[in-house]
């Protein structure tokens, strides 16, 4: 029985130091070259690319020639290389000199004088394409060394890794379109390429279009509650009690008397020194519905009076109180024939949204305003433009339509196409003693 347990510890003592021995072996080959590491400076994909390798060798072999083996779909064929060896804060350059394979994907740099031992290695392989799909990738590495007692040898270095993300479709796009031969000979008209560069053109409509729905909130919420303060404002305009014709006549004349720009440094600068402190976008809605409501007062008072006074008359005739003619006759009438100027002020409404880029707002144009300070091109103000267009243009016809229906309900013949009007002006009344009671333009 000793024998036999003599006999077991003799071959577990000797597995165990083999397999340290092969543990050791390993070791040394795998991690001849320690601390390395690959980093990418792009975070997506589909773009040149530099690749930043970092590496120490063992303070008893010498590297001679590095293979970087990129994987299937990387293109180094525009690729460079440069080496640098660190001692401490001093940068040393490298001799060397490099090789592309273009059909397996391999940069072979080759060092002369090699590396010395212990050094502190740092390569930059700049203009390298990547795939566009991203995701995590292995580059490996191999390398030639001169050990002490050893000629030549052949390691590798596995498990480096990199990763990026797969860029968005504009982004995958835009790096599509410079490939294309048509899109360079465009390019180089001054004009196109500065205010209609296709690559940026097709990155800014979806970077805009968040701010498009800020402009568009802001004027949707704003003009709502501006239709309300401006018919009471307007009735509080015709009112037979002096001081509240006063109060309204007050702020008519101060809202429509001071740019919205200063109204807007008002209430974001003026009433946060006070400490009333709103969120941006409701102080934002406030001083449009207040700007809006000024307009909107006068529009209403006009086409209030521009009814004839037998209609209140008649409304009396059948018994009707002051308020139920204003309800059921008098307002229906008057909202018809405001309507085209209504909707002109939605428009100016809408355009002034642009005016928050000032007190930082990311609307259409502050994220416009981004676009180009970061592109150096104007192509995201075209964009801009465009988004505003969507909205004006359609409103435009719009009003034209409503302008000669109302012509042709109140005269029995259409109107022909109006020509430029005044800024902010109703066409309510068709008749002359009327004309007075148009509201004046911004």
């Amino acid at each position: 029985m000793r024998e036999l347990t003599h006999k077991h510890r003799s071959r577990f003592f000797a597995v165990t130091l083999l397999a340290v021995l092969m543990a050791l072996t390993l070791a040394t080959q795998s991690f001849a070259m320690t601390a390395a590491k690959v980093t990418v400076d792009r975070d997506t994909g589909g773009q040149l690319t530099r690749f930043t390798f970092a590496a120490t060798t063992d303070a008893d072999e010498v590297v001679s020639e590095i293979d970087f083996l990129f994987p299937k779909g990387f293109d180094p064929e525009q690729a460079s290389v440069k080496a640098t060896l660190l001692d401490g804060l001093k940068r040393i350059p490298a001799d060397y000199s490099h090789t592309i394979d273009l059909e397996t994907g391999v940069v072979t740099v080759t060092f002369n004088p090699p590396i010395p031992a212990g050094s502190n290695l740092s390569m930059q392989i700049h203009n390298v394409m990547t795939p566009i799909a991203g995701g995590t990738y292995e580059l490996p590495v191999e390398y030639s060394t001169t050990t002490t007692g050893v000629a030549g040898e052949r390691r590798s270095l596995d498990g480096l890794t990199f990763k990026y993300k797969t860029p968005p479709r504009a982004e995958a796009f835009s790096r599509w379109l410079d490939n294309q031969d048509w899109v360079t000979s465009w390019n180089k008209v001054k004009f196109l390429n500065l205010f209609l560069k296709p690559q940026q053109f097709v990155r800014a409509v979806p970077l805009l279009f968040a701010g498009w729905l800020m402009s568009l909130a802001l004027v949707l919420i704003a003009f709502p509650i501006s239709i309300i303060g401006g018919l009471g404002t307007a009735f509080m305009k015709m009112a037979k009690i002096p001081p509240v014709r006063w109060l309204a006549s007050i702020y008519i004349n101060v809202i429509r008397g001071t740019p919205l720009f200063l109204q807007i440094f008002v209430v974001f600068i003026g009433l946060r020194t006070m400490g009333l402190r709103f969120p941006d976008f409701v102080s934002a809605v406030i001083v449009l519905a207040f700007n809006s409501s000024a307009y909107l007062a006068e529009i209403f008072r006009a086409g209030i009076q521009s009814i004839s006074k037998g209609q209140f008359e008649a409304a009396s005739s059948l018994g009707m109180t002051y308020w139920q003619a204003m309800r059921y006759v008098i307002i229906p009438q008057t909202v018809r024939r405001v309507l085209p100027t209504m909707t002109s002020e939605f428009i100016l409404l809408f355009k002034d949204t642009a005016l928050f880029a000032a007190v930082g707002i990311f609307e259409l144009m502050l994220r416009s305003q981004n676009f180009v300070s970061r592109s150096g091109n104007l192509t995201a103000y075209v964009v801009a433009a465009l988004y505003y267009l969507v909205i004006t243009i359609p409103l435009i016809n719009l009003v034209g339509r409503l302008e000669r229906k109302l012509a042709q309900s109140e005269h029995g013949i259409v109107a022909a196409p109006s020509t430029r009007r005044s800024r902010r002006t109703p066409d309510l009344s068709s008749k002359p003693d009327q004309a007075a009671t148009t509201p004046g333009s911004r």
